[in-house]
């Protein structure tokens, strides 16, 4: 959960998308408030604009042989802002403070949707191998109420007679069920910004914001086996469903400037200092069987509130213009993910900070753009790079997102139109348990988005 609120990909409106994100030296477009607001400054009228997407989630799995795929759609708005440019009064002017930017909006940084399925037949062990392992040498009335403790509710395990410990006769001991899992989940990570920049003789540009980000995820997740083959025929099949609500709050600030060289030339810096996420996560699990003795269900809910310590991040920005006939544009940001923390009254995670400081590790995510212009239209191009965070990237490869846009701009009005594909692979384990052999789902997850962003200038 800390790494899933932790990265984001800077999109917003359907301009900053096609050019990748890479707007922290460019500017002149309302996403850079989530990047560089200094690039605010660069206005030279108001605006009032908007943005609706449509998302498809989709993954493409093999698991002890099998192939699968699926997708899902959804609708949402990434982005909506008023923009109010003040210039100086003297319009003869061309040194010092030549206007002012005051700008509020909501940008969308992550779209949290996630939609895969895996399938297979496990030739080497049951999931309630895994539900009587983990459950130790526990009493009943202390087993995990989320896993062990179902699984005993629903006759999938008992106490051993012979020995300490838990035993089933109902798993497939070796192997042989036909597993299901398939994994749903919503949500997005965005910030509302209020936000200020200055124009210092076209030349210097600074800005600053104050950021209301909120996160919001559901995420149900379902794991079937079934004995097909009526190899143990005291075991017919059982379905384990767990549930996900979070929410959380934080506020942060962000500054940043940009130093025109020249006309060729525009060089960015910033910094966003986060302060921590008021999480609060509700979840429940259940599970249904049906085995010898008849039918069974039963469930478990239960919610906790903790605090997310979210890293700074620092951006480099560079942009080259060619005349009127081409940009191009490169961010650099860094993130130390080590520096993640999860916290609460009680000290509950103390193991998960050990593993965090462990375990992740700094990197760096490259947004990179290209834009040509046509008298009034636009073509553009991004790419971007979100670095593996995890000091073992077989726990999380990077994240390559490829983009296409084009627009149309007059002195009034502006329409934009962007393509994002998103991919990243990952290996994911149904369960485990000391001494198991079962093998992951080998899962590549697919996200396309297509932005329409329309507004007018005045």
């Amino acid at each position: 959960d800390a790494m899933r609120y932790s990265q984001t990909i800077t999109g917003g409106t359907a301009l900053s998308a096609g050019m990748g994100g890479a707007i922290g030296a460019l500017g002149g477009d309302y996403s850079v408030a989530s990047v560089n607001p200094a690039g605010l400054g660069m206005y030279r009228k108001s605006e009032f604009g908007g943005t609706i997407g449509f998302f498809t989630a989709s993954g493409n799995s093999t698991y002890y042989g099998t192939s699968d795929d699926d997708r899902k759609l959804n609708f949402n708005i990434p982005n909506f802002h008023l923009v109010v440019n003040t210039p100086n009064p003297n319009r003869l002017k061309t040194k010092g403070w030549m206007s002012t930017t005051f700008a509020i909006g909501y940008n969308k940084q992550n779209n949290l949707g996630e939609y895969w399925r895996f399938r297979g037949t496990n030739t080497d062990n049951s999931i309630v191998n895994s539900f009587a392992a983990n459950a130790g040498n526990a009493s009943p009335d202390n087993l995990n109420q989320f896993s062990s403790g179902l699984a005993y509710q629903t006759y999938l395990i008992d106490e051993a007679i012979d020995t300490t410990g838990y035993t089933s006769n109902f798993g497939a001991l070796n192997g042989g069920m036909n597993q299901t899992g398939i994994m749903d989940g919503r949500g997005r990570i965005a910030e509302t910004n209020t936000s200020f920049a200055g124009n210092y003789s076209n030349r210097l540009y600074v800005g600053a914001s104050l950021a209301i980000r909120r996160v919001v995820y559901e995420r149900n997740y379902t794991f079937i086996e079934r004995n097909l083959t009526d190899s143990i025929p005291s075991f017919t099949e059982m379905q384990y469903d767990q549930f996900q609500e979070d929410r959380g709050t934080s506020f942060a600030l962000r500054g940043g400037a940009i130093y025109r060289v020249n006309d060729f030339l525009r060089l960015g810096a910033s910094a966003l200092l986060p302060l921590d996420y008021n999480m609060r996560t509700s979840y429940s699990g259940s599970i249904s069987s049906v085995v010898a003795n008849g039918s069974h269900f039963f469930e478990a809910e239960g919610e906790y509130r903790y605090k997310l310590r979210q890293p700074a991040r620092f951006t480099g920005s560079a942009t080259v213009v060619y005349k009127k006939l081409a940009i191009f544009s490169i961010d650099y940001e860094l993130v130390d993910y080590s520096r993640l923390r999860l916290n609460d009254d009680a000290d509950s995670f103390l193991d998960q900070n050990d593993r965090i400081r462990n375990e992740l590790k700094n990197t760096g995510n490259l947004r990179a753009g290209v834009e040509f212009r046509f008298t009034d239209l636009y073509a553009r191009g991004g790419f971007q790079l979100t670095g593996s965070p995890y000091v073992n990237e077989n726990f999380g490869k990077p994240i390559q997102q490829y983009s296409l846009g084009f627009g149309y701009r007059s002195d009034t009005f502006f329409f934009d139109v962007a393509y994002t594909l998103s991919r990243r692979e990952i290996l994911y384990f149904p369960y485990s348990y000391a001494g198991s052999t079962n093998r992951p789902a080998n899962i590549q997850v697919n996200s396309n988005q297509l932005l329409l962003s329309i507004g007018t200038r005045f």
